[in-house]
């Protein structure tokens, strides 16, 4: 049996952004860290799964599309991004960054320790987290609250399609790849209607490769803005707002939820946009099989290709918390204001699709005095 490690009162699984910002809120609520609270981690040293980022995403880029965005209190130690070389890599820039963060505020993160289960005890209010060391020892961390901040990249998927499986060509993930030289020159079938698919296809065509889209339903593309005297009668704000609230109510009931790319439109950056005039950022629509060396599309075309790049997205990283039963079957986790409906200790960070960076901390700042109610209780 795996003995105890360290009893706090609130644990946080995963130091990416969200996870830092908490870490930030809590202790300037007066929470110790390690004390009070203790941030655990699997990546091996700051950075989380931006220091296996793309080796064509810029700190520049990233902050225009909202991938990244300064944690609470980064600009005050002189570490905003606005800082950087706008073409320096983000996986080389935010690792640096958010090790001095985790320093200069003292949250002492546990890296190197995965999360294997989170379970409830007999006649002991505290969930029982079993995670195992770097060296590989198991051992036992005791939290009165549990934050889940871990995101999907860990968890990348990929739909099945007929034939998918004797084709014959390289099959890449976005989510798994640091680089996409390998495709130079060569044919390449991208699939997904996200950020991710339209960021893998201006990288390939930089490479000088031949790329057919294929997306289940017409990619979404943030307007450009508009002069006129005529008011709409819905504004874009109020559409945003809508959508927002429509996901809320799904996240509540455990509804599986909706892909990231049918509920957050790619900006229209300057690169976008004269990728869309050049006529690269046109979808085929959807896929209806494979062959050995090549692809049928819904249409009935056929496009011979040599590779496929999977740019489908994630699913949230919870199988650790398997064990306490927050899932009904067939369904998600159902979670209100960031926290679960089934066991009021369990609370949620980067869960649910549509969130950009920004939004994604300021869940973190907010959940970090709801986190100190539910200890107390």
């Amino acid at each position: 049996m795996a003995e105890l490690y360290r009893s706090v009162d609130i644990a946080v699984i995963g130091a990416g952004a969200s996870g830092l910002a908490l870490g930030y809120s809590l202790s300037a609520l007066g929470l110790e860290a390690v004390r009070d609270y203790l941030i655990i981690d699997d990546h091996p040293a700051p950075g989380a799964t931006w220091q296996h980022g793309w080796d064509w995403a810029t700190v520049g880029s990233s902050v225009r599309v909202g991938e990244i965005a300064d944690l609470p209190g980064q600009r005050e130690l002189g570490l905003g991004f606005e800082h950087f070389d706008v073409d320096a890599r983000v996986r080389d820039v935010i690792p640096e960054v958010w090790a001095k963060y985790e320093d200069a505020y003292g949250l002492f993160v546990a890296h190197g320790v995965r999360a294997l289960r989170v379970d409830e005890q007999r006649r002991n209010p505290e969930l029982r987290i079993t995670v195992a060391l770097p060296g590989g020892q198991l051992r036992v961390i005791e939290a009165g609250v549990v934050v889940n901040a871990t995101g999907s990249w860990s968890r990348p998927f990929v739909p099945w399609y007929p034939g998918v499986d004797r084709f014959e060509g390289a099959q890449l993930h976005l989510y798994q790849v640091s680089s996409l030289s390998e495709l130079a020159g060569r044919r390449v079938l991208v699939v997904g209607a996200g950020r991710s698919a339209v960021a893998g296809l201006l990288e390939l065509e930089r490479l000088g490769a031949h790329t057919v889209w294929s997306t289940l339903r017409d990619p979404q593309f943030e307007r450009p803005p508009q002069l006129g005297l005529r008011r709409p009668r819905v504004l874009v704000g109020d559409l945003g707002l809508r959508r927002r609230q429509r996901l809320e109510r799904m996240v509540e009931r455990g509804n599986w939820l909706p892909s990231d790319a049918s509920v957050r439109a790619v900006p229209l950056t300057r690169a976008v946009f004269g990728a869309q005039r050049r006529g690269l950022l046109v979808s085929r629509g959807p896929l209806l099989r494979f062959e050995s060396d090549a692809v049928v599309l819904a249409d009935g075309s056929r496009e011979p290709i040599d590779a496929v790049v999977w740019a489908t997205g994630g699913r949230e990283a919870t199988g650790h918390l398997r064990p306490l039963g927050l899932r009904d079957v067939g369904g998600s986790v159902k979670v209100r204001a960031g926290w679960s409906r089934r066991d009021p200790r369990v609370g949620f960070l980067t869960y649910g699709p549509g969130l950009d960076a920004s939004e994604s901390l300021d869940r973190a700042v907010g959940l970090a005095e709801s986190a100190i109610d539910r200890v107390a209780d």
